[in-house]
């Protein structure tokens, strides 16, 4: 990658996830596809152990924080990670393979202890070397140098499906110096997602000092009393984020603003945004501003500004504008991008600020994508240079053209078909795909039809399957009658192929808005 790109683009992850293959999946494999969670699992968290251990654990958190969002926001999420109820071997590449199965490795480790995780590891691998192995392979290993049994680990996050959904409310007794923490299991319950059973960890902090207070939690719903010598400026559940739930605690504002100023908890401060992100008033929108320009961790600056773009006040945009200086690119890109999700002049103005002065292609691409709702001249014309512009696999061309669709301005129509005549040799299949729809959905609404109507047919027939099922679709798209003729040839092919599949809904299309002849 170019200098331009900073820390944006990088292959560590990637290429510590092939790696970690060398052991889990080259070394030893899995013996069948309902067991491919021994391949990619372990890939998947070894590239993140890889990168706590290069940048830190602060960013390794980060990175589960980032997995336990995506996993615990899946609807249906009804399968198992290890099962066999599976059409083709496909079916098993997913999340539960990847980012769940590391956050399953991510809790044994935590329970366990890092050493004797690592001698569990290196003799699960030792013994069976060279060899294929299931789930209970790993299982065995791990009872024999604990001397406990995992049964229940293994059936509830591996052999059963989902993961706790814990509504938690915390109250605080003056009188008798107790701290109360109710915890309810809100989940689902049926024949694949159980009650959960696992320890938990709650820390309070205060002027007393810190105090961590272990938990099993187990029951639909319990309640929790702990003795304190005075009331917790802050209250924690799984402070050392080992835990895979979905956690609903509406803390009070100064908790979370306490939460927020802590700079030894990262995760409390991620935490806290995620829950300021709902509120609106100027005082919370000033902690962000703040976190966003002064937090020590890239991950939680850009998770401010993610909140401020949430938040959607005038209070939150100039709080934006007024935090373009990032130091880190990724951060700086998020603000940008956040940014653009603002109708107003000066959100425009920022944008086009923005194409001045940065190198950064993909901070240039969201400052683009950022100027699509403007429908002014001078927007017009910057849309315009940048479709004719080179850049690496001619991405700024390509969100020029999203930015040109998404505007929906007919004028866009003649520079667009000329530039994909030219320069169809500098997109990539997709770009150019894409292109084709932008092209076609541009000139949907107009009366003369016929030259991007041409157009898309001389590219029915090219040998790139990306391209030619664009073309295809991009005519029933285009709403031009004229296209049928050509579209049934691959509509009423004898063999079934997804030229076939994208022509007959292109026809189907078409007719349907055929306007009836008086």
């Amino acid at each position: 990658f170019t200098d331009a790109t900073e820390n944006i683009r990088t292959s560590e992850g990637l290429v510590s996830h092939e790696m970690a293959h060398q052991w889990f999946g080259d070394l030893v494999t899995c013996k069948d596809w309902s067991h491919i969670w021994l391949n990619e699992g372990f890939a998947t968290y070894y590239a993140l152990l890889y990168d706590g251990h290069k940048n830190g654990r602060d960013s390794m958190l980060y990175g589960l924080y980032q997995n336990a969002r995506q996993i615990t926001s899946m609807p249906n999420d009804t399968n198992a990670i290890v099962r066999r109820t599976y059409d083709e071997p496909g079916e098993m590449f997913g999340y539960l393979t990847y980012p769940k199965a590391a956050w399953v490795l991510h809790m044994l480790r935590s329970q366990l202890g890092e050493d004797l995780y690592r001698r569990c590891i290196k003799t699960y691998l030792e013994r069976h070397l060279h060899g294929n192995v299931v789930t209970e392979d790993l299982r065995a290993v791990v009872e024999e140098f604990s001397g406990r049994s995992c049964d229940q680990f293994f059936d509830q996050w591996l052999y059963h499906a989902h993961n706790p959904e814990l509504e938690v409310s915390y109250s605080w007794d003056e009188g008798t110096k107790l701290a109360k923490v109710s915890i309810r299991q809100s989940q689902k319950i049926g024949v694949g997602v159980l009650l959960f059973n696992f320890p938990l960890t709650i820390r309070f902090k205060g002027k007393s000092g810190t105090v961590d207070r272990a938990i099993r939690v187990k029951e639909k719903e319990e309640d929790f009393y702990f003795p304190l010598e005075s009331a917790p400026e802050v209250v924690r559940l799984d402070p050392n984020y080992t835990l895979l739930a979905k956690i609903t605690f509406n803390a009070p504002a100064a908790m979370l603003y306490a939460q927020l100023a802590d700079k030894d908890d990262v995760m409390g401060r991620l935490q806290a945004i995620e829950q300021l992100a709902n509120k609106k008033d100027k005082e919370t929108v000033a902690k962000l501003k703040q976190t966003l320009n002064n937090d020590a961790f890239y991950g939680v600056r850009l998770e401010a500004s993610r909140a401020l773009r949430s938040i959607h006040t005038d209070e939150a945009l100039d709080a934006l504008l007024a935090s373009t200086k990032q130091s880190d690119a990724r951060v700086r890109r998020e603000v940008v991008a956040g940014l653009g999700g603002f109708y107003r002049d000066t959100a425009c103005d920022a944008a086009r600020k923005t194409l001045e002065s940065e190198k950064n292609p993909d901070i240039i691409a969201a400052a683009i994508r950022g100027l699509g709702g403007y429908a002014k001249p001078e927007v017009h014309e910057t849309l315009l240079n940048f479709l004719k512009s080179e850049s690496f696999r001619n991405e700024l061309a390509d969100t020029a053209i999203a930015a040109m669709r998404s505007q929906d301005d007919p004028a866009s129509i003649p520079p667009l078909l000329d530039a994909l005549s030219r320069r169809e040799p500098e997109f990539t299949s997709r770009g150019f795909a894409q292109a084709l729809n932008a092209l076609a959905y541009l000139a949907r609404n107009e009366d003369k039809k016929d030259t991007v109507r041409d157009f898309l047919i001389d590219h029915v027939n090219t040998k790139k399957r990306t391209v030619q099922l664009a073309a295809i679709s991009a005519l029933g798209t285009l709403g031009d009658p004229k296209a049928i003729a050509v579209l049934q040839t691959f509509a009423t092919a004898s063999k079934a192929s997804p030229e076939r599949d994208a022509a007959e809904r292109a026809v189907t299309a078409l007719r349907a808005d055929r306007k009836p002849v008086d």
